[in-house]
């Protein structure tokens, strides 16, 4: 599973077990409003161990911009500022990481444990920070320390609400807990499409199902064109998932400066706390504004005083499956695991390595493909440096220096795009990966032989391609194929209907700025749903509905949409429902339910529905129609717009408790969007009311002939703490499109964050 997944889904699970084992303890009433001079005022700022006096300046957002004299202090006070913000995400984060979510929730998430200890997050932590650069490993030390130092200075009557709701008991961060932590946040995407499969009981359905998947994999855009004209295509398989991300870089040979304009809008899950923070931070050896993991001491998407850099999932080839039950037991390596039992006795189980990696499959909640013995290698349990590589990124000057930070970069793979003052742009794929033979691609479980073929040769960034200054003048990712290769990137690719669309919107303007890459990321057009209806209409063009005057009136609708999930859209609704009667009736007809089962919640079914139609006679589609109206119409429309139904819902993670999880949901608004649209909005294919639950959920853009001309927003707020004054106060922001503004300049910052503590040294 995605990190962000495991985190919900484990949340999820401990909390309904908390209801039932724990009641009194959810009856705990929630924390009392605080405004943001109280929050700022419970940060500590006498006798810290600090080296020299040092200043934090905070925005009406309780945004924090960091100013040290040394760089052990910035990172010192960096992690009192994590702390500060979400303390409850990162102790939650901490544990899940390191798989004792049954220390919370008890017996029901031994299973989510079990699975959790196997993968060990943790396995490389020790090799990784034993490598690391000695400043590299002093920034992280001194982030740890003060973590720790911050929680030390709370009184218990001071910890987070979730904290005391969960019985969770304090103990010190180290290291190798933040390094645990990012390799979850890592966790390769693609499991979630091996699941899927293996999951799939009948072989027959499985490879039918991975087949289509195959087939229409290399029909996408990529984002720039490879070097080598001679690059062999390699069919590829594209994911049932939902994760995605945009980035974009726009040349100064299309802006009105002539520097480059850089636009990020990650996709995440739509939970509170939110999976970034917005930070400044000015040392001696680090200048830059942007967004951070909390717990994670980098700026993962940023601007410093010469660039800017953002990236998408890459959902490159970082793992494999591989049969290893015809291995002899003498090369498994077995560990006795204990698992820490909330309400209940601990438990105790057996964790088998091979030399292939963890035995996946001894976890009863992982399928096995028909009772295989099956191990995950991972590039996650090798060692490698992205902290390095993340600092040195923002202390990077041109592109050379950008591109060459990256060579210790392994996982999670990315798309990391660059854009500089000088209007230069470019795009670095970020990852080690194997180089994988061309057999490879027909293959989803290897054997020990083929996976010691397959991983015989490691590629990292400086040997993966790039594109520099491209013809075009822009540059743009949307987790789509990066590149032709004569190697396998990736086969779990998602469709490319959000790579197309930016790349239209990009050409259709001579010069770019801010204001038309806001709009870029408030795009809610879908070129397949359009692409559809249009079809449709053409196919059912002499259709006669004197008789139906209900369904003529829909059908009206549907063939004169313009193709826009806007929230305000009663066309964009009808369609939805007339989806619901179709797909399924057309997916019947053409024999082809089965895939229709496992694709029908995923950006990938309008592509499947043309498909379907080219190949099915047109009389029947005719009368598939009408059927679907009619059933349209029977359960009517009238009114509806899509944002009735397609909701947002700003919800913290305690909110899926049952009785009183409602005290949990701060709002409850229409969203616009599609699973396919640039602003991604992931939905089941249904009528009924329902949340997102997945899509943009942080923005940044930047404007690089301007050290102050940087905007960010985040759904929901940048503290964490439930009740406070921001906690939900950019959510108007984030819903309008409205930034907020982080500058470089001294003067700038003065000026847009006026509230400025002093931080002095202890004796």
């Amino acid at each position: 599973m995605r990190a962000q997944q495991f985190h919900r889904l484990a949340l999820l699970l401990a909390l309904v077990w908390l209801a039932g084992a724990s009641g009194c303890a959810l009856l705990t009433p929630l924390p009392a409003s605080s405004t943001t001079d109280e929050r700022i005022a419970a940060f500590p700022t006498d006798n810290l161990p600090l080296e020299k006096p040092a200043t934090i300046r905070w925005n009406a957002y309780q945004i924090p911009y960091v100013e040290a004299a040394t760089d052990d202090d910035a990172a010192f006070l960096l992690g009192m500022v994590h702390a500060h913000l979400r303390l409850a995400q990162l102790e939650i984060g901490k544990r899940l990481s390191q798989g004792r979510m049954s220390e919370l929730g008890g017996p029901s998430l031994d299973g989510l444990d079990r699975a959790l200890r196997t993968i060990d997050y943790g396995y490389a932590a020790r090799d990784m920070y034993d490598a690391m650069p000695p400043e590299t490993k002093r920034w992280l030390s001194r982030f740890v320390d003060g973590i720790n130092y911050y929680k030390k200075r709370l009184n218990p009557h001071e910890y987070p609400h979730e904290l005391s709701l969960l019985a969770m008991k304090t103990e010190p961060w180290t290291v190798l807990d933040v390094l645990t932590l990012g390799r979850l946040a890592s966790t390769d995407v693609n499991w979630i499409s091996y699941y899927s499969l293996l999951a799939i009981p009948d072989k027959a359905e499985r490879d039918k199902v991975r087949q289509y998947l195959v087939d229409v994999g290399l029909a996408g855009a990529v984002s720039f064109a490879a070097d080598d004209d001679g690059v062999e295509a390699t069919e590829v398989i594209l994911s049932n998932a939902k994760p995605g991300s945009n980035s974009v870089a726009v040349s100064g040979k299309h802006t009105k400066t002539g520097a480059a304009l850089m636009a990020n809008d990650p996709h995440l899950g739509l939970l509170l706390p939110n999976f970034w923070l917005i930070a400044g931070l000015d040392c001696p050896s680090l200048h830059a504004v942007g967004l951070m993991p909390p717990g994670l001491p980098v700026f993962a998407i940023g601007r410093n005083e010469h660039i800017a850099w953002g990236g998408t999932n890459m959902r490159a080839l970082s793992s494999d499956l591989v049969d290893v039950g015809s291995l002899p037991d003498a090369v498994f390596v077995k560990e006795r695991s204990t698992l820490g039992t909330r309400f209940w006795v601990d438990d105790e189980f057996t964790i088998r390595r091979s030399p292939y990696g963890p035995v996946i499959t001894d976890v009863d909640e992982v399928p096995s493909a028909g009772g295989r013995t099956l191990a995950l290698r991972w590039m996650g349990h090798r060692p490698s440096d992205e902290v390095t590589a993340f600092l040195d990124v923002a202390r990077a000057s041109n592109w050379e220096e950008f591109h060459d930070a990256f060579k210790t970069f392994a996982v999670p793979a990315q798309n990391m795009l660059y854009a500089d003052d000088a209007g230069n742009i470019g795009l670095v794929l970020a990852a080690h990966l194997p180089e994988r033979p061309a057999w490879h691609a027909s293959k989803l479980i290897l054997t020990p032989d083929e996976a010691d073929e397959a991983w015989s040769t490691i590629l990292d960034s400086s040997e993966l391609p790039t594109s520099y200054n491209p013809d075009e003048g822009f540059l743009a990712s949307a987790n789509n194929r990066p590149t032709q290769t004569s190697y396998q990137i990736g086969y779990f690719f998602p469709p490319d209907l959000r790579i197309r669309r930016l790349k239209e919107l990009l050409s259709a303007r001579e010069t770019h700025d801010v204001e038309s890459m806001v709009a870029l990321q408030r795009d809610v057009y879908s070129i397949e749903s359009h692409t559809l209806a249009q079809r449709l209409a053409q196919i059912n063009e002499e259709a006669d509905f004197s008789a139906a005057p209900r369904s003529g009136a829909l059908w009206d609708a549907i063939t004169h949409w313009n193709g826009r999930y806007d929230a305000d859209s009663t066309a964009a609704f009808v369609f939805e429902s007339f989806l619901v009667e179709f797909a399924p009736r057309l997916s019947q007809a053409a024999g082809e339910a089965d895939v229709f089962e496992e694709i029908k919640g995923s950006a990938h079914l309008r592509g499947f529905l043309l498909k379907l139609l080219e190949r099915t006679d047109p009389a029947t589609v005719r009368a598939l129609i009408a059927e679907s109206l009619e059933a349209v119409a029977a359960t009517g429309t009238d009114g509806t717009a899509w944002g009735d139904v397609h909701r947002i819902e700003a919800r913290h993670m305690l909110a899926s408790v049952p009785v009183i999880g409602s005290r949990y949901v701060f709002g409850d608004y229409p969203a616009g969007g599609s699973q396919e649209t640039v602003m991604k909005r992931a939905h089941p294919l249904t009528v009924e009311r329902h949340r997102t639950t997945y899509g943009s959920q942080a923005r940044h853009i930047s404007d690089l002939s301007d050290p102050d001309a940087n905007y960010f927003v985040l759904f929901g707020g940048e503290d964490g703490w439930i009740n406070s004054a921001n906690f939900t106060d950019q959510i108007p922001l984030w819903r309008s499109s409205t930034y907020i503004r982080m500058s470089l300049s001294k003067k700038g910052r003065t000026t847009e964050f006026p509230l400025a503590i002093s931080l002095q040294p202890g004796g």
